[in-house]
């Protein structure tokens, strides 16, 4: 009889232990989608301001040459390093998104221990 009550008693705890590892489980998928979504809008944002910065750009230097302020031969110069200068922000925007998604893991809430040690 002694036995029996042991048994129940220990599968109670494992199944209370399984459902909490369930749960951490579930929580950590979460924290991980939601950081996987903030990293994908940061990139987008990112790569909108990086688009509006280049044709903020491309419009200065053609109106500047449009109105004689620049010589023809200065423009293609120009466009040329405003065009490298975009694609520098660009090619930043996928290490900057995954430095941004490392940063929301980290500094999530790690599972709470508390529940833990009561079920010991």
């Amino acid at each position: 009889m002694a036995a029996t009550a042991t048994t129940r008693r220990s599968n109670k705890t494992s199944a209370e232990t399984n459902a909490e590892t369930a749960r951490e489980v579930l929580m950590h998928a979460a924290r991980i989608q939601l950081a996987s979504v903030s990293a994908a809008s940061k990139f987008l944002v990112g790569w909108a301001q990086a688009a509006d910065r280049y044709a903020q750009k491309l419009s200065e230097e053609l109106l500047a040459r449009a109105r004689g302020e620049t010589a023809s031969s200065e423009l293609v110069g120009r466009l040329a390093a405003a065009s490298s200068v975009h694609l520098n922000e660009i090619t930043s925007l996928p290490n900057a998104a995954g430095r941004h998604f490392n940063r929301q893991l980290t500094s999530a809430p790690k599972p709470s221990t508390k529940r833990s040690k009561e079920l010991s």
